[in-house]
């Protein structure tokens, strides 16, 4: 009698405690019969639904359902009671429930049968899905978005997981292998590679999952695209990767673009140097025949026709000028231009273009000074005769571009392991939005509009050849001012004591020499020259064969030849003459190997200064 008020009492209990786990769920519970009229429902009922547990105890369940779907519940209970069938009871489906505001709430339903005594009732737990389904929603959008921008994207972009399977694709690529679908793309890709690419994509992507730095490569495919990859390793939430995305640009327009320009740009420069050699030919005899009218004795010029005479050869000089810039700024954008660097002495390069340019300094009321330290001695690392040519083209803008008694002065910073020589001046000066554009072929920042003779070619020519020198060149300006370019190359320091040339034609005993051209203007020009020089006497040869003949009558003491007249190398002519020393008169002379002992190479037109100067180190100070 004692044990039933215990057991009366544990069941108490426990009912108490189911009450109790009911009643802080979180999710709306439920309790129908077989007619689906609601027994019991929990507080969660209200917050989720907004119904209290009172407002739905006698009321059929399909009050909470969307109005499609009121009716079809009794149905589907009516036939598991009588066929056993069961749709929802026993399992669980997302379904949507009708709030007492009218709205309907996404929801988790989960029923399940249970037998009271003898009566069967029905439990069901309906779960708050709204926060996942605003998720899930938000998600689907943002993928929505997502892929509607990488359609958009005009490049190939596609996903493949590391698994190997591909499982993204935007319109691009899909039409890049024409293909309709992504489970296409393994099959077309393999079939667009050329032997061999497959692989080296796979290593690509394995070391790309190793380091994690973005890969790019370029890949020609088979029908001759040329597509550039960047590939970019994708991760999880956690770190972990677990796909790569590839993103491709069609480079086969650009490099075709890029080869149309090349052969264009070749094509131009094939013509610039062609049509310059075409005018320098009649240009050298101008210029070389007014030389001889300017040294003239007999018959004597008239001051009148001596300025005529001046006139021809300043302007032929200038048109030369703009001749040579234009042919080295063509051979320059071929890249035929070839540079000799070797250790030079710094001072006698400052020198020698300094000397050059007095003339012109004088001419234009400037003064012109060389202002280098004293104790510098040492060697610049530059092709000489290139450097000079820049030396030669700074300096001359800084005189043409200044003021009547105006000042140019070349300087020279300490010397270390670099030394950079400046030249400035109390010029024009250069604004300094313009100051980008200095270096622009043919761009003479609109002093084409003065009285300044120049093509606009000179700067960008000279800033090339210090580039390929491996130099670097530099600029200061202001306006009204002057300006400061200045050149930086490698230098050392030299204890060898300064050589003392002349350039006079001084020689102590008679020697013949041999010059071989077929252009007949360019002979009758040497013959001139050496009507000056009675000790040296010149014989002429129009061909290779005609002079070895005159040299075996007569042999000769210093052979001149014209490069443009024979096909053999000034080598081959050396060997063929017994080594007899060389002068080779040439267009391009800074093109060619540096000079050696017995050979020497003069630029045409042909200047008798420089003609005499080599003709005295070869005969007489090589003895």
């Amino acid at each position: 009698m004692d044990s039933e008020p215990i057991t009366t009492n544990r069941t108490r209990g426990t009912q108490a405690h189911y009450q109790a786990l009911v009643n802080s769920a979180a999710a709306a519970i439920l309790v129908i019969d077989e007619r689906g009229i609601i027994l019991d429902a929990n507080p969660f009922t209200h917050r989720l639904l907004g119904y209290h547990p009172q407002q739905l105890i006698g009321k059929n369940v399909d009050c909470l359902m969307p109005p499609e779907h009121q009716g079809k519940h009794d149905h589907y209970l009516r036939q598991y009671i009588t066929t056993g069938q069961a749709n929802i009871i026993g399992t669980g489906r997302r379904v949507e429930a009708r709030h007492q505001a009218g709205h309907v709430v996404p929801i988790h339903l989960a029923v399940s049968e249970v037998w009271v005594e003898d009566r069967r009732e029905f439990i069901g737990i309906m779960s708050d899905m709204r926060a996942l389904t605003q998720a899930q929603t938000r998600i689907k959008h943002e993928r929505n978005q997502l892929k509607t921008i990488i359609n958009a994207i005009a490049n190939p972009v596609f996903v493949r997981e590391l698994g190997g399977q591909y499982s993204l694709a935007n319109y691009a690529c899909l039409q890049a292998l024409n293909v309709e679908h992504v489970e296409q793309l393994a099959e077309a890709i393999h079939g667009a590679l050329p032997e061999g690419m497959r692989e080296t994509l796979n290593a690509l992507d394995h070391q790309l999952t190793l380091d994690g730095e973005p890969v790019h490569v370029d890949v020609t495919l088979r029908d001759g695209r040329t597509f550039k990859l960047a590939k970019t390793l994708i991760r999880h939430v956690e770190g972990e990767p677990y796909a790569i995305v590839t993103v491709g640009y069609d480079a086969t327009p650009l490099l075709q673009a890029k080869h149309e320009a090349e052969r264009a740009n070749q094509a131009k420069s094939d013509f610039l140097s062609a049509m310059s050699h075409e005018l320098r030919t009649p240009l050298n005899s101008v210029l070389g025949y007014a030389q001889l009218l300017q040294r003239s004795s007999s018959p004597r010029l008239t001051e009148t026709q001596r300025q005529y005479v001046d006139q021809i050869h300043q302007s032929g000089r200038h048109l030369l000028t703009l001749i040579n810039d234009v042919l080295d700024l063509a051979k320059l954008e071929a890249g035929k231009t070839v540079v000799n660097v070797t250790w030079y002495p710094v001072r006698a390069l400052v020198s020698d273009a300094v000397r050059t340019l007095l003339p012109l300094a004088q001419q234009q009321h400037v003064e012109l000074d060389e202002c280098l330290p004293a104790n510098l001695s040492g060697d610049l690392y530059v092709d000489p005769t290139r450097f000079k040519q820049v030396l030669i083209n700074l300096l001359s803008n800084a005189i043409k571009y200044n003021h009547p008694q105006g000042r140019v002065w070349v300087e020279a910073s300490q010397p270390s392991s670099t030394l950079t020589i400046s030249v400035s001046d109390t010029g024009i000066g250069i604004a300094e939005n313009r100051l980008n554009h200095l270096f622009e072929p043919f761009n003479r920042l609109a002093a084409e509009q003065s009285q300044i003779e120049g093509a606009g070619v000179g700067l960008a020519v000279s800033h090339q050849l210090v580039v390929q020198m491996q130099g670097e060149m530099s600029v200061k300006s202001q306006p009204g001012k002057g300006s400061c370019f200045a050149v930086t190359f490698p230098y050392r320091a030299s204890t060898r004591p300064d050589d003392q040339g002349c350039t006079c034609l001084r020689v102590s005993q008679p020697h013949r020499v041999l010059y071989i051209d077929n252009n007949s203007a360019r002979q009758r020009l040497m013959t001139d020259c050496f009507e000056d020089w009675p000790m040296l006497t010149l014989y002429h040869a129009h061909e290779l064969s005609l002079a070895e003949a005159v040299a075996l009558a007569s042999p000769p003491s210093l052979v001149i030849i014209a490069a443009d007249s024979v096909a053999a190398t000034p080598e081959q002519i050396q060997a063929q003459f017994g080594d007899k020393p060389l002068i080779v008169l040439t267009d391009n002379p800074c093109d060619e190997p540096h000079n050696k002992p017995t050979l020497r190479r003069l630029s045409l037109p042909l200047s008798s200064a420089d003609l005499a100067e080599a003709i005295q180190l070869l005969l007489e100070e090589r003895l």
